[in-house]
């Protein structure tokens, strides 16, 4: 059985899947800020479900805390991201697949909550 899956889980392993994996993770990212911003703004910081950065977000005011906010993100899981990646990239691969899953997700929540906040 292994065997058969073999052609299929191949790609997993590559470095390519993992530079593209990575691209669609920042670009969900830059989405994810901005739908946040467009949920947030003013100052409706309250509408954040993550307290960690409601909380940073309050210090830093917006668009700042955003910014800040996904820069450290990104910088961190990129670099986490890589230097793992060396030693098991399938596991890596898949990791940033669930999270690309998991980031679309919320970026098309976040655009409905604020299409239905601008509807008000």
């Amino acid at each position: 059985m292994a065997a058969a899956l073999a052609p299929f889980l191949a790609p997993l392993y590559g470095r390519k899947l993992l530079i593209l994996l990575f691209a669609v993770f920042v670009a969900l990212n830059v989405l994810d800020g901005h739908s946040t911003w467009l949920v947030l703004r003013p100052d409706h910081y309250r509408r954040e479900r993550n307290p960690v950065a409601r909380w940073f977000f309050r210090l830093c005011g917006l668009p700042r805390g955003i910014v800040i906010f996904k820069l450290v993100l990104l910088l961190l899981l990129g670099v986490a991201s890589f230097y793992y990646a060396r030693f098991d990239p399938f596991t890596i691969n898949i990791v940033l697949l669930v999270a690309n899953l998991v980031f679309l997700l919320v970026v098309l929540h976040n655009y409905k909550v604020y299409r239905r906040l601008k509807g008000r």
